[in-house]
């Protein structure tokens, strides 16, 4: 975890980092749908945001004391905001409300000097890895000729932030890439009906997916990318069609209880059987890998 002052948030002028060694950070094309798209300054402000927020923790010293800044988070006030956008001062204070209270962006005042912002669902858009065209254009040795590395480039590793579910369309989702595969080959897609098709397979007696709607697409787009995150913790590569496969039959002999129907004596109702769109959260994928889901 790194150390730095509160200086380098809120003094002006700072002294710049090139921006060329700072790597990426990724915008969902939703966001062209807001109304907030509409105003340049709230796009400016909003994109200033995401470009400074920290990309790993780190500890500020500040006049309070130490101050732990997460990963989606930055000290600042509204003087440094004015200075590096060039925005001013009203507009800054109403855009910070509007973002707050859209559920975007979360402050917590600090003092009078300075506050907390945390930039909301922050992991869910910035996910952590080095794809090969980051690698291409980072790597220090490409200048010279030489061959890529097998390794991510270490200021990659810790500035870039690329998030690889930006360009997939609303039929198919892509398979995520191992963390250790080093070909350059296009990383393959599966559509959402294969991973349909897959359920129906694996899990018979499971409620049936008769149709499918762009909220559903999304919603198997989100867990792909967010078991991706766990996979690669427990597995160490990204979520693949095998590992939901894999998921599913283990559903199959060890959480019985999913597929079910039985009464709630205490309410007087009756448990339904789980189904897709149950088992299409990060957070059942997690339990069921832990084996907290296991019949009892």
């Amino acid at each position: 975890m790194g150390v730095v002052k509160l200086a380098d948030y809120r003094q002006y002028p700072v002294q710049p980092q090139e921006a060329t060694s700072m790597g990426y950070v990724s915008i969902h094309r939703q966001f062209m749908d807001s109304r907030l798209y509409k105003d340049s300054q709230a796009v400016h402000l909003w994109l200033h945001l995401i470009l400074k927020a920290n990309h790993e923790p780190a500890t500020v010293k500040t006049d309070i004391g130490p101050v732990e800044v997460g990963r989606g988070q930055m000290l600042t006030g509204r003087p440094t905001l004015v200075s590096e956008t060039f925005i001013p001062d009203n507009k800054v204070r109403s855009l910070l409300r509007t973002f707050e209270s859209k559920g975007m962006l979360h402050i917590s005042s600090m003092g009078k000097k300075f506050s907390l912002l945390t930039i909301v669902k922050y992991d869910d858009y910035q996910a952590k890895n080095c794809p090969t065209v980051v690698q291409r254009l980072s790597n220090e040795s490409t200048s010279s000729g030489k061959p890529l590395s097998g390794d991510c480039p270490t200021v990659v590793q810790r500035l870039s932030i690329n998030n690889n579910i930006n360009n997939i369309s609303n039929t198919d989702v892509l398979e995520s890439a191992s963390a250790d595969k080093k070909s350059e080959k296009k990383k393959p897609s599966i559509s959402c009906q294969q991973v349909v098709d897959s359920y129906h397979e694996l899990l018979p007696e499971a409620p049936k997916v008769r149709a499918m709607n762009d909220k559903r697409k999304n919603q198997i787009q989100t867990f792909w990318r967010k078991a991706g995150v766990i996979t690669r913790q427990l597995d160490g590569h990204g979520f693949t069609l095998e590992d939901w496969k894999s998921y599913l039959s283990y559903v199959a002999s060890n959480c019985r209880w999913m597929f079910e129907e039985r009464p709630n004596n205490q309410r007087g109702t009756v448990w339904h059987k789980k189904g897709f769109d149950y088992l299409l959260n990060d957070n059942t994928y997690l339990k069921v890998r832990e084996g907290e889901h296991d019949d009892r």
